[in-house]
């Protein structure tokens, strides 16, 4: 998947379309409150350090955002035209995030100049850790992984090939979403390199995990979605197709396991979003939940119980067992947070008037 998020435009036709299909959880006893800040363009990034300061970023906006316990901001990152989108933070000095560069605006049809971690420092000044576009260059480490059709019909194959190969396997594209600090370095969720990096300090990177394709069947709403856009694929209803599993997210877990949740590529089958549990150590992979509507972002409590943003649900969802315990309506949430106090964050309003909200468990 090129770019999760290609425009605030189409993102939010496709959030109005799923919203329409799913229903908010069962009765929930967590709790969204007012906003602490608002007016953000995007908000997909939250982080907290370590003395309470809130960061957030703002993929349509190209900015990095401090707050502090008093609700005072700063922008830290301020780079019109270009994404900001995952950050983390243990405290001044310590502040990471992931950068996709354009040429112009930031677009579908604009392709990256190149997709970076980068580094606050204490001083303010930002410095570039790693590029994630120049490993996923020289290794394109989901290459191993084959996406699209399972025998199809000779039919279905004719309606596609025109516009793109029934079958494929991993492009050399990164699109760095989401970062996490650990000791001696960071792991970087990207949602094009379908992959999982581990970044050192001294800006090494190399690949933790591949996340395997996502099983969908092509039903009526893909074949509807592509013909807007000019595409008959009706020959194809009902057809098996292996997306790509596109990680938005990844957390470390008071087990030291790494939590990554994902969303589906094409057909974009509805719930098709994923938590998976990553072992550091050798890459295995083990799925904790699925049946989840744009999971963008997740929390994990010291206790196990996984908090997730559902971009396309409307909700932010509670896993405990690997099974959705409570779930409450969210404007279009796009991250959570939980706070060295225990206190969770959140973002809501991508796609309008971006804030920064408490959750009450």
């Amino acid at each position: 998947m090129a770019r999760f998020v290609a425009s605030a435009g189409r993102a939010a036709v496709v959030a109005a379309v799923f919203a329409l299909a799913i229903p908010v959880g069962p009765a929930s006893a967590l709790g969204v409150g007012d906003p602490i800040v608002d007016g953000l363009a995007g908000p997909l990034g939250l982080a907290v350090g370590t003395d309470g300061t809130v960061y957030v970023t703002e993929a349509f906006g190209g900015r990095l955002t401090s707050i502090d316990k008093r609700g005072r901001t700063t922008v830290l990152v301020d780079a019109p035209g270009e994404e900001l989108a995952g950050v983390d933070a243990l405290g001044k000095g310590t502040v990471v995030f992931t950068q996709t560069l354009f040429d112009g605006e930031a677009g579908e049809e604009a392709p990256p100049l190149d997709a970076i971690l980068g580094r606050v420092r204490p001083n303010g000044k930002t410095s570039q850790v790693a590029s994630t576009q120049a490993f996923e260059a020289a290794n394109n480490p989901d290459s191993v992984n084959e996406y699209g059709l399972v025998d199809p019909s000779d039919e279905c194959v004719a309606q596609i090939e025109p516009f793109f190969p029934p079958v494929y396997s991993g492009i050399v594209e990164s699109h760095p979403y989401a970062v996490a600090i650990v000791p001696g370095g960071y792991v970087v969720a990207d949602a094009a390199a379908n992959a999982i990096f581990r970044v050192r300090a001294n800006g090494r990177v190399s690949t933790v995990a591949v996340l395997p394709p996502v099983e969908q069947v092509i039903g009526q709403d893909a074949v509807d979605s592509v013909a807007d856009e000019g595409l008959d694929i009706s020959a194809c209803l009902g057809e098996t197709y292996l997306g790509e599993p596109v990680p938005t997210d990844v957390e470390v877990g008071s087990d030291g396991y790494y939590y990554v949740s994902t969303l589906p590529g094409f057909p974009e089958t509805l719930g098709a979003g994923s938590v998976w549990k990553v072992n550091p150590s050798n890459g295995a992979i083990e799925q904790v939940a699925t049946g989840l509507a744009g999971p963008v972002d997740i929390a994990v409590a010291r206790d196990g119980t996984i908090y997730v943003a559902e971009l396309f649900g409307f909700q932010i969802s509670t896993i405990v067992g690997g099974v959705v315990t409570d779930s409450v309506f969210a404007d279009s949430p796009g991250a959570i947070e939980i706070g060295p106090d225990g206190t969770i964050y959140a973002t809501t309003g991508v796609f309008g008037n971006g804030a920064v909200v408490k959750v009450t468990p």
